[in-house]
C-alpha cells in the first residue's frame, strides 16, 4: 500500500494484493527479503502507460544504458545495502527471487502488443493498387481514395550523362553497411585482468592480508567491470555483459558467507579492562589494537586470546597478577620490557611474575600475521 507494488503485481498476477502483502511482511524477517524486493518493484516497475523505469528517471545517467545492466546495478545496490544492514547476510537464493519478482510481475508492465494485422492475400493488393492507380489518374467515383504519402524517386531517368554516357539515376539507395562482427579478442584482456586481479590477493594472502573467497570473487568481478569499460567504443565482446551479471551475482552472495570480511573485524580495538567479566577475545582484521589491563582484577585465572592480520597490538599488564603471553609475529616485531626482534616467523613465550604471591594467572595469546606486538606492564 505504500507504492502500489503487491496491487500491480496481484493485477497482473490475478491474485488477493492482501496474499502478496502479507508475503512482502513476513519476507522483511529474513534478512531484510522483502525490503529489497519491493525496493526492486519500486525502481524497477514502470507507472501505469509509462515505459520507462523509476530508476531512469531518479538517476538520469541510467537512461543511456541497457536494460539488463540498469537491473543488474539495482539489484546488485539492493544487495549490497541489506546485507551491510543486516546481521545474516543476503545470499544468492534472494537475488534471484527478486529478479524473478522483476521479471514475471513487471517487465513490460502497462504496455500490450497488439496483434499483428494480418497478411493481405495477393488480390487484396492488386485491389488497392488499382485504386490507387484509379485515385492517381483522377478518375470518377474514385475521389476519396486515400492516396498513399509520395515516396522517393528511384526510376531511371529517360537520359543519360554525355560525359560518361552512362544511365543517370536519382535517389540511389544507400548502401546497406554490413553489420560489425562482435571480436572475441578482448576476452584475451579480460582473462588477462582476471589473472592479475587473482595474483594480487595471492600476494596480499602472503602478506598477512585475508584471502578470503570474497576477495577473489571481488577480483574477477574487477576486471570483468573494467574489460567492459575498455570495450565500451570497441565493442563488447560476447557473454561478457552476462559473466559480468553472474560474477556480480555470486560475489554479492558471498557477502553473507561466514568467511566475508565484516565490517566490524576492521578498525581500531582500544579498552580499558578492569574486570574478568568484561575479559572476551579480539579479532581484528585490518587496524590497531590497544589493551589496557594494568587495573584488572582476577579471582580466578582466565585466558585471552588476541588475533590481528594487519596491524598494531599495545598490550599492558596488570602488576599484582602472575602474566604468561604466547606470541606469533609472521612479520614485523615484538617488543618487551627493553627487548625487540624484528624479521618474519616470529613467536616466543614470556612471563611476568606477580607482586603478590598466590595471584591467578593470566594467559594470553597473541598471534599477529603482519605488524607489531608490544608487551609492557
Amino acid at each position: 500500500m505504500v507504492g502500489g507494488v503487491c496491487a500491480g503485481m496481484a493485477r497482473r498476477w490475478r491474485v488477493d494484493p492482501n496474499l502478496l502483502r502479507i508475503a512482502i511482511v513476513v519476507l522483511a524477517f529474513f534478512g531484510g527479503l522483502g525490503v529489497a524486493a519491493y525496493g526492486a518493484g519500486l525502481l524497477l516497475m514502470p507507472r501505469e502507460g509509462q515505459t520507462q523505469m523509476p530508476v531512469q528517471r531518479y538517476l538520469p545517467f541510467t537512461r543511456s544504458w541497457s536494460t539488463p545492466t540498469v537491473i543488474a546495478a539495482t539489484i546488485g545496490a539492493l544487495v549490497v545495502i541489506v546485507g551491510l544492514t543486516s546481521s545474516g547476510g543476503v545470499g544468492l537464493g534472494p537475488v534471484l527471487i527478486i529478479f524473478a519478482v522483476w521479471f514475471f510481475g513487471f517487465r513490460n508492465h502497462g504496455q500490450t502488443r497488439p496483434a499483428p494485422p494480418p497478411e493481405p492475400t495477393p488480390f487484396e493488393r492488386a485491389a488497392d493498387a488499382w485504386r490507387v492507380r484509379m485515385a492517381e489518374q483522377q478518375t470518377p467515383g474514385y475521389e476519396d481514395v486515400a492516396l498513399p504519402a509520395p515516396a522517393e524517386q528511384r526510376w531511371t531517368q529517360p537520359y543519360t550523362d554525355p560525359v560518361s554516357d552512362l544511365v543517370v539515376r536519382d535517389n540511389e539507395p544507400p548502401a546497406v553497411l554490413a553489420a560489425r562482427r562482435r571480436r572475441w579478442q578482448p576476452w584475451g584482456l579480460a582473462i588477462a585482468l582476471v589473472g592479475v586481479g587473482i595474483f594480487v590477493v595471492v600476494m596480499l594472502g602472503l602478506a598477512g592480508l585475508p584471502a578470503t573467497p570474497l576477495a577473489y570473487g571481488s577480483a574477477v568481478l574487477a576486471a570483468l567491470g573494467l574489460t567492459l569499460l575498455l570495450t565500451a567504443r570497441s565493442g563488447r565482446p560476447p557473454l561478457l555483459l552476462p559473466a559480468t551479471i553472474i560474477a556480480g551475482l555470486v560475489t554479492a552472495s558471498m557477502m553473507g558467507s561466514a568467511s566475508a570480511i565484516r565490517l566490524a573485524d576492521v578498525g581500531d580495538y582500544h579498552r580499558v579492562v578492569t574486570t574478568g567479566s568484561e575479559l572476551s577475545d579480539v579479532t581484528v582484521t585490518a587496524g590497531d589494537v590497544a589493551l589496557d589491563l594494568s587495573k584488572l582484577d582476577l579471582t580466578a585465572d582466565r585466558h585471552l586470546t588476541i588475533k590481528v592480520n594487519a596491524g598494531s597490538v599495545d598490550l599492558t599488564l596488570p602488576a599484582d597478577v602472575t602474566s604468561e603471553v604466547t606470541w606469533k609475529v609472521s612479520a614485523g616485531s615484538f617488543d618487551t620490557e627493553g627487548v625487540s626482534r624484528d624479521g618474519f616467523d616470529l613467536s616466543g613465550v614470556n612471563s611476568y611474575p606477580a607482586t603478590i604471591p598466590g595471584a591467578p594467572t593470566l594467559k594470553v595469546t597473541v598471534d599477529v600475521d603482519f605488524g607489531e606486538v608490544a608487551v609492557r606492564r
